[in-house]
C-alpha cells in the first residue's frame, strides 16, 4: 500500500491565499450599495457637522469668559463630525460580515478559503483600509472647511509652528493650521479612531453573526454604557469613563482641555490610541478563535 504523500502549503501560496482573498472582498465591498452609502454618509455628514459646530462656537465667542476662550480648541470643532462618522463605520463594519451570514454566502466564501483566519484578515484589512482612506481625507477637508468658517467669523490665524494650548489667550476666535502643534495629530488620529472602531464592529459581527444584534452591542458600547456609568456616583465612574471607548476617541483629538469638561476624564492623546488598539486586537483576536471552532 503506498501513501501519497501531500505537500504542505508553503509561504508563497499562504501569501497567494491572502492575495486572492482581499481582491475578493474588495469585490464584494465596492459591488454592494450600502457601502458607498456608508461612505457618502461619512463624507456629508462628517464635514457638515463639524462646520456647523465650528460656526455655532464662532458665534459665541463673544459671550465666551477669559477661561473659555484660552481653551477654545478649533482643531476638535473641526472634528466633531465623527460623532456620527463613528456609528455610520461601526454598522458597515459589522455588516461586512453580518450580511453573509444571513444569506448564508459565508459558506461559499469559506469553501474558497478555508483558511478561516485567512477571510477575517482580509475583511479586515479591505473595509479598515477603506474606512481609513475615506475618513482621513474627511478630516483633512474638515479641517479646513472649519477653519475657514472661523475666519469667516473674523478668527485670525495662530503662528505658524506655535502651542495651540500656549497661544489661545487672544482676543479674537483663533484659527488654527497644521503648522500648528497638535493640529496634524489630531486630525490623523481622526481617521486612526474610525478605524480601529470599525475593526471592533467587525470582530462583533464575526461572533455575534447577527447583525441587529451585532449592530446593538456596538451601539450599546459607545452610547449605552457610557450613559449607565454616567450615572453612578462620580467616585465610581470617574475611574472608569476615562477607558471608555468614547472618551478614548475624544482624548485622541483634543489638543485643549477644558478643565471643567474633561479633569481626569481623558488619557493622553497615544496613550488612548495604545489602549484602543488593544481593544480592537483583542476582540479581532477572540473573533477569529470563535470562527475557527464554530460551523459557518
Amino acid at each position: 500500500m503506498t501513501t501519497l504523500a501531500v505537500p504542505l502549503p508553503s509561504t508563497e501560496s499562504g501569501r497567494a491565499g491572502l492575495r486572492h482573498a482581499i481582491r475578493s472582498e474588495w469585490t464584494k465591498l465596492r459591488s454592494v450599495r450600502s457601502t458607498w452609502i456608508s461612505l457618502a454618509v461619512i463624507v456629508v455628514a462628517g464635514i457638515g457637522l463639524s462646520a456647523l459646530v465650528s460656526n455655532v462656537e464662532a458665534t459665541r465667542w463673544a459671550n465666551l469668559g477669559p477661561v473659555d476662550r484660552a481653551q477654545f480648541d478649533p482643531v476638535r470643532f473641526s472634528q466633531t463630525g465623527e460623532f456620527i462618522s463613528q456609528f455610520v463605520v461601526g454598522v458597515l463594519g459589522a455588516l461586512v460580515v453580518t450580511s453573509e451570514y444571513s444569506t448564508g454566502s459565508i459558506r461559499t466564501t469559506l469553501a474558497a478559503m478555508p483558511r478561516r483566519t485567512t477571510v477575517l484578515v482580509a475583511k479586515a484589512m479591505v473595509v479598515g483600509a477603506v474606512v481609513f482612506v475615506v475618513t482621513q481625507i474627511t478630516a483633512f477637508i474638515s479641517f479646513f472647511v472649519s477653519q475657514e468658517v472661523l475666519t469667516a467669523h473674523g478668527g485670525k490665524a495662530l503662528p505658524a509652528g506655535s502651542s495651540i494650548v500656549t497661544q489661545l489667550r487672544t482676543s479674537v476666535i483663533p484659527v488654527v493650521t497644521l503648522a500648528n502643534g497638535g493640529a496634524v495629530r489630531a486630525v490623523i488620529l481622526c481617521g486612526v479612531y474610525l478605524t480601529m472602531l470599525t475593526l471592533i464592529a467587525l470582530g462583533i459581527g464575526f461572533i455575534l453573526r447577527h447583525s441587529a444584534g451585532a449592530i446593538s452591542l456596538y451601539v450599546g458600547l459607545l452610547l449605552v454604557i457610557p450613559l449607565v456609568i454616567g450615572i453612578l456616583p462620580s467616585s465610581i465612574s470617574g475611574s472608569i469613563e476615562k477607558y471608555l471607548p468614547s472618551n478614548l476617541g475624544l482624548a485622541m483629538i483634543v489638543v485643549t482641555t477644558r478643565k471643567t469638561d474633561f479633569a481626569g476624564v481623558l488619557l493622553s492623546p497615544w496613550a488612548a490610541t495604545g489602549l484602543l488598539a488593544l481593544y480592537a486586537a483583542i476582540i479581532v483576536v477572540l473573533a477569529a478563535w470563535v470562527l475557527a471552532r464554530r460551523d459557518a
